[in-house]
């Protein structure tokens, strides 16, 4: 599920600039903006105020690249981990850990005990810890990367769908595929939920499976 949301992520940035274009208000208010596995990105591309076109481009243009290959983006000579960190190195601003800084809350999943550690405070550019939350293990290698010393994984690994936390809160979410979410592709028929890492997601759910297949590279499926 981590690895087919990375590619789906185009969906949260299409949300953001909608966002950005007709009611930028929302995002220059929110106090916090929240990211977990490939929404960190997105989330830190707002907080940092980056170019979310460009990042759509890049993510489209990479997933166009990866389906020439057999098996899409399980391929052993995809890296999905290194396409991340050159996009980092070339859009994340100087000055990104001071954007980030308090406003940024990044998910990751502490690997000794499995637990979601959210952070939101960073010294440097290099702090900012995009890579630890979008580390699937295996799929982008076998050393995990580290924080301080401390190896994290995939934020999605232990909460898919963060929330700001206090009981009077409230959180907009977003996501690529049909569940719970504020924001998210309208729901088909389903009589069946499943919940991963916190969120629910429709299983039985024509529009979502169609999606999921064709981002595994079968070009012939049609959505609608």
């Amino acid at each position: 599920m981590c690895v087919v949301a990375c590619f789906l992520a185009t969906y949260q940035l299409g949300v953001a600039e909608c966002f950005r274009h007709y009611a930028p208000w929302i995002l220059h208010s929110a106090p916090c903006v929240l990211g977990s596995s490939a929404g960190s990105l997105v989330a830190a591309a707002v907080v940092c105020e980056m170019n979310l076109i460009t990042i759509r481009d890049e993510m489209i243009n990479f997933a166009k690249q990866v389906k020439a290959f057999t098996l899409g983006p399980f391929n052993p000579s995809i890296n999905v981990f290194h396409w991340l960190e050159f996009i980092l190195r070339k859009y994340l601003p100087s000055n990104a850990h001071q954007l980030a800084s308090g406003r940024l809350a990044v998910t990751v999943t502490r690997l000794i005990d499995s637990e979601q550690v959210v952070m939101s405070e960073f010294e440097s550019k290099e702090d900012v810890a995009l890579l630890c939350s979008c580390f699937v293990p295996g799929y982008c290698g076998f050393v995990p990367p580290s924080f301080k010393g401390v190896i994290y994984l995939d934020g999605g690994l232990s909460n898919m769908q963060p929330i700001a936390p206090g009981p009077s809160s409230l959180t907009l979410t977003v996501c690529p595929f049909s569940g719970e979410s504020d924001i998210c592709p309208a729901d088909r028929p389903c009589t069946l939920d499943m919940v991963v890492s916190g969120a629910i997601l429709k299983v039985i759910n024509l529009t979502d499976m169609l999606m999921f297949m064709r981002s595994q590279g079968w070009r012939r499926v049609k959505l609608g």
